[in-house]
């Protein structure tokens, strides 16, 4: 495996992990408002922002460096995983809940699914 490869496989298995904790830590939770119940759960939301900043950071770099290898996955918006951190980034205190609450429970599942692909590609 090239230098590449095992960078671009260290980024998507970044990825992964972040998936993986951050269903960990929002387990259950269905609505932005569970995760404002208590003080414990509204660190687990900030947990979970700052792991979908992680994944916007690794995709981003991605764009730059591979962006070949993720034309081959139209299905998933990488521009926009990339837009999210950015404004995770630059507007933390304007970020909408609803939305986040959004991808944990609706986009991290393809998402995951293309990623692992993605791995067993290059292997």
């Amino acid at each position: 495996m090239s230098e590449n490869q095992q960078t671009l496989k260290d980024r998507l298995m970044e990825i992964n992990e972040s998936i993986e904790l951050i269903w960990d830590w929002s387990d259950g939770m269905t609505s932005s408002h569970e995760f404002m119940l208590s003080p414990n759960r509204v660190m687990a939301f900030n947990a979970c922002v700052m792991r979908l900043q992680v994944i916007g950071e690794h995709v981003g770099r991605l764009l730059k460096t591979n962006p070949e290898i993720l034309d081959k996955y139209p299905q998933i918006p990488w521009h926009a995983i990339y837009g999210m951190r950015s404004l995770i980034s630059h507007e933390y205190a304007n970020i909408n809940e609803n939305i986040v609450v959004d991808v944990i429970t609706n986009e991290l599942k393809p998402l995951k699914c293309v990623i692992d692909n993605m791995l067993n590609d290059i292997q």
